[in-house]
């Protein structure tokens, strides 16, 4: 195929992707593909919180469906709190433009404070992964919280000027509001029952028969093994 009828293709293959992302059936399809991805993003989040005891019901919400074998009130929880916030548009719009202000400034806060803490408070007692920065990792977890720090302040602005009732940016009251709420929590109950996330790479107790394949029983067929014969030989 000569260059001339490459760009032909090209050219018609661009317009007809104009002709799509122009029609109202394209958005349709691409919010409800973003919907199910942030649907399904949430419901992990949530049930990893679940299942650590985050949360004040926590065992209603980390328990199993078994016909499905998904966490189906976890679900529920996340669909009700997804359909609650999405509905605010109708009351205000003022509400739902804070709530959507705050998807970006929300995910910084919650990688500036582990990071900040890693390098302050928790700097000898935060046990090292597998993947670790070494002897710099403080000094990155530094520049990372003072990075995370300036860019969630300037989120904090307001987008247009003069400042209005209606483009006013209430992320901050929501970020306060949600600081409030999550401190009076972990004051009053969370701090008594939370002991921290679950490592299961440091859990001394075997898996039930039921969560081992025949895969890993054949490894660990091979790995108990007494050495052969040849193979003592071999290594002598």
């Amino acid at each position: 195929m000569d260059s001339e009828s490459v760009q032909k293709v090209v050219e018609e293959l661009f317009a007809f992707s104009i002709l799509i992302a122009d029609t109202e059936e394209w958005d349709f399809i691409s919010a409800r593909l973003a919907e199910r991805k942030f649907f399904t993003s949430d419901s992990c989040y949530s049930f990893a919180m679940a299942r650590d005891g985050v949360f004040p019901f926590s065992r209603y919400l980390r328990w199993i469906f078994k016909p499905t074998k998904t966490p189906l009130g976890n679900v529920l929880f996340v669909f009700l709190i997804d359909s609650t916030l999405l509905l605010l548009q109708l009351l205000s719009t003022t509400a739902f433009a804070a709530i959507i202000a705050i998807a970006t400034l929300g995910y910084q806060v919650s990688y500036l404070i582990p990071i900040f803490l890693r390098c302050t408070s928790a700097r000898k007692k935060f046990p090292r992964g597998e993947f670790n920065l070494g002897r710099f990792g403080v000094p990155i977890a530094i520049i990372s919280s003072i990075w995370l720090t300036i860019t969630s302040t300037i989120m904090l602005f307001p987008a247009n000027y003069p400042i209005t009732k209606k483009n006013m940016n209430y992320a901050v009251a929501v970020i306060g509001g949600v600081a409030i709420i999550a401190s009076l929590y972990w004051i009053f109950s969370a701090r008594h029952s939370f002991a921290g996330p679950k490592r299961t790479d440091t859990d001394p107790s075997p898996l039930p028969p039921g969560h081992i394949t025949a895969e890993d029983a054949v490894k660990e067929s091979i790995l108990t093994a007494p050495p052969s014969p040849e193979t003592r030989d071999s290594r002598m």
